[in-house]
């Protein structure tokens, strides 16, 4: 029982440990920054993530889609903070793919995926914290249908 608590204990502290996610939360720096963000959900539930405020701290988030989720899955910006960046899809199907901006002023609040047109198994996106109330994205999107559709909203 000690080894496992002790495991326990060193993935806590490792700041390159993977963290599962498979729920609606609130994410919080200490917990969650720096870190491999899993989303391993149900499959069918919609699962809601919010970012902390962003200050300009340097710390990003990364979420790698472990299960394709047909409810979807949304990243929220909190507060007034906005989205600023870009995100990639291709359709494993044909090679073929499309290009989403998320330009600065656009005030992009909310970032969806995890269906079959934004992001399904081996989709990720990374959102660093590069300025008060701004957060920079950076996603690849793997998707199985010949239609893509922006995350950015």
């Amino acid at each position: 029982m000690v080894g496992l608590r002790k495991r326990h204990l060193v993935n806590a502290l490792n700041p390159a440990a993977q963290f599962d996610l498979s729920a609606t939360a609130v994410l919080n720096a200490g917990i969650h920054a720096n870190r491999n963000l899993m989303l391993t959900g149900d499959g069918s539930t919609a699962q809601t993530y919010t970012l902390p405020l962003a200050t300009g701290s340097g710390n990003t988030y990364t979420f790698y889609v472990r299960t394709t989720n047909s409810g979807t899955y949304v990243i929220n910006a909190a507060g007034s903070d906005e989205f600023d960046g870009s995100a990639q899809s291709c359709d494993g199907n044909d090679a073929t793919g499309a290009s989403y901006i998320a330009a600065t002023g656009s005030n992009f609040t909310v970032f969806t995926f995890g269906d079959t047109t934004r992001g399904e198994l081996g989709t990720w996106i990374q959102f660093k914290d590069v300025a008060s109330a701004v957060w920079l994205v950076n996603a690849l999107m793997t998707v199985s249908s010949n239609s893509t559709a922006t995350p950015f909203t």
